[in-house]
């Protein structure tokens, strides 16, 4: 059996109760339901609880589910695939700012983990902790990538990554 998927877009949250006109705040319970309508053919509603559980429900019903208000003011992601972190990568090979440094080590750890970069070997260059990497795909003697360990403990490891993961999701 054959089934064609598309995508509908059915609308974003309202933050209001169709039936009560109630304001629904972030993280607040609700329904959302999908109806169907002869003017804009699908719309999107929320419902308090108390208003559904007492038997509210939108004319033209196509589904419903149980949610909670998401932040209004949510930042979305922008996912990065790996040919967009190597970019970043690259981008930041020669910035010598302390925190793009430590990017590009966060960074060299996500590409190593995801197998697109190898570890050769680490050198002292100058008292500077530097790791050599070989690129997926390169050509046996290609130069090695050179990326400045920058020294951080766990907790400023911790802080970079979740920074980073509020700003960029990456593809698994």
């Amino acid at each position: 059996m054959r089934r064609d998927v598309t995508s509908l877009q059915v609308g974003k949250p309202t933050y209001q109760c169709a039936a009560s006109g109630e304001v629904l705040s972030a993280g607040t319970p609700c329904v959302a339901a999908v109806r169907e309508t002869p003017q804009s053919g699908f719309e999107r509603v929320e419902f308090s609880m108390t208003a559904w559980l007492a038997g509210a429900r939108p004319e033209g019903l196509v589904c419903w589910w149980k949610t909670i208000m998401p932040e209004s003011e949510a930042r979305k992601r922008l996912v990065l695939d790996d040919e967009a972190i190597e970019e970043v990568f690259d981008r930041l090979g020669e910035d010598l700012q302390p925190n793009r440094i430590a990017v590009r080590w966060l960074l060299a750890m996500i590409l190593l983990r995801k197998k697109r970069l190898r570890h050769l070997r680490i050198e002292d260059r100058n008292g500077v902790e530097t790791w050599l990497f070989s690129r997926r795909g390169e050509p046996e003697g290609a130069p090695a990538t050179a990326v400045v360990h920058p020294l951080l403990d766990d907790e400023a490891i911790s802080a970079l990554s979740d920074e980073l993961a509020a700003v960029v999701a990456f593809d698994a």
